[in-house]
């Protein structure tokens, strides 16, 4: 049987969430990739950024204060994993090597219309929302992103 390991810098070179790192690099080894899906699942949702019990979730319309029932969510992981994102379409030198690759396909299809478009709509986005669009762009050109980003905004 092979397994593999983690550490703390290959789990933060995806996700910007040290305490995540550390606890998912803690948990390593792991069987197989089933075995780390779950371990990952359990990590996030039980110890880093844990969701307040189902019966929080059942907010009625009669609740007087359903927007308090969010500030029992942890959103700090959420946030920390957001903020280690770049934005989409960034050409900093900064950008991980994986990163790149995942926009490889934007990027291949960008020009500096769109390429300056999506710097405006991220910019947008950020201001409204407080943090960087995400998006799985593996495998999507410059323009589907971008009506992404737009419906999302």
């Amino acid at each position: 049987m092979v397994s593999f390991s983690w550490t703390e810098e290959d789990v933060l070179w995806h996700c910007g969430c040290k305490r995540f790192a550390k606890e998912l690099a803690s948990a390593s080894p792991f069987s197989d990739l089933h075995h780390a899906i779950q371990s990952t699942c359990g990590i996030w949702f039980n110890k880093v950024a844990p969701l307040p019990p189902s019966s929080l979730l059942s907010i009625t319309l009669a609740d007087p204060f359903p927007h308090l029932l969010i500030l029992q969510i942890n959103v700090v992981g959420w946030l920390k994993a957001f903020a280690a994102h770049p934005l989409i379409g960034s050409i900093s030198p900064s950008v991980s090597q994986w990163s790149k690759e995942e926009q490889s396909a934007a990027m291949a299809t960008a020009n500096d219309t769109t390429l300056q478009e999506l710097v405006d709509w991220n910019i947008r986005y950020q201001e409204k929302f407080g943090f960087v669009f995400l998006i799985c762009a593996s495998g999507r050109g410059t323009l589907e992103i971008l009506v992404g980003l737009k419906v999302n905004c």
